[in-house]
C-alpha cells in the first residue's frame, strides 16, 4: 500500500511538472497573471493586443484588452483545425475595479453563504445561459474557497450545449476578491470531457494571482 501511494504521488508530481513545462504565463492588463497549458490558445479576437517574451524559464504573454475580459479556447480553433471542433473548452477572465471608498472582501475574509447568495448565484447562472442561448439544467455546487489566500465564491452548474444541439456543458465560476478589485474566472467544458480538462482546470486555479494583494 505504501509503495502504491508513493507511486501515485510520483506520477502526480511528474504530471504537474509536465503540464507546467508546457504552460504559458499570461499577464492581463498588468492587473493579474495566470498560467495556461498550451492545449489552450488566446481567442483570435484578442491577438492584436499581445506581446510575447521569454525569460528562459517560461513563455510569457502580456495581453492588453479594453473590453475588460479575455477568452481562451481549445487550441486549433483560430486555425480552423477540424479536430479542434470535436472538443469544447473555454476559459474567460473578467476584471473589475471596485470603488476606492467601497472595498470588498480580501485576504483573511470568509464569504458567508446564505439563501440570498444562493438565489443570486442561480439567477446569474440562468442569465448567462439565456445570453448564450442554452438551457440551464441544474446548480451543482456552491461553496467558499481560497486561491492564493484570497476569498473565492465558487459555484458550478450544468447547462445544455449551444441551442441544445451539442452535449451538456459544465460551467465552473470562481469570483476572486482582492479588496479594491475582483476577477471572475469561468471554466467551461463538455460534461463528457471532464477527465480531459480536469487536471488542467486544477492547474490553472493554482497559478492565478493578482499583481498586488491588499
Amino acid at each position: 500500500m505504501i509503495k502504491l501511494r508513493i507511486t501515485i504521488t510520483c506520477i502526480s508530481i511528474y504530471w504537474a511538472l509536465a503540464v507546467s513545462a508546457q504552460a504559458v504565463e499570461y499577464s492581463f492588463n498588468n492587473n493579474c497573471k495566470i498560467e495556461l497549458p498550451t492545449k489552450l490558445e488566446l481567442q483570435d479576437s484578442e491577438l492584436n493586443s499581445v506581446k510575447k517574451t521569454n525569460n528562459g524559464k517560461k513563455h510569457q504573454v502580456s495581453v492588453n484588452s479594453h473590453s475588460g475580459h479575455i477568452t481562451f479556447q481549445q487550441r486549433g480553433l483560430n486555425a480552423n483545425t477540424k479536430s479542434a471542433f470535436d472538443k469544447y473548452c473555454r476559459v474567460i477572465i473578467e476584471y473589475f475595479k471596485e470603488k476606492s471608498n467601497e472595498p470588498t472582501l480580501g485576504r483573511g475574509d470568509v464569504i458567508p453563504i446564505d439563501k440570498d447568495v444562493l438565489d443570486g448565484v442561480v439567477e446569474s447562472a440562468k442569465h448567462n445561459c439565456r445570453s448564450g442561448r442554452a438551457k440551464f439544467i441544474k446548480l451543482i455546487s456552491l461553496e467558499n474557497l481560497k486561491i492564493n489566500g484570497l476569498p473565492v465564491l465558487y459555484y458550478s452548474y450544468k447547462r445544455q450545449g449551444w441551442e441544445g444541439k451539442h452535449p451538456p456543458v459544465i460551467v465552473n465560476v470562481y469570483c476572486v476578491f482582492n479588496r479594491y478589485e475582483r476577477v471572475i474566472i469561468t471554466f467551461s467544458y463538455r460534461e463528457s470531457e471532464r477527465e480531459m480538462w480536469k487536471d488542467i482546470h486544477n492547474f490553472i486555479l493554482k497559478t492565478f494571482k493578482f499583481s498586488s494583494v491588499y
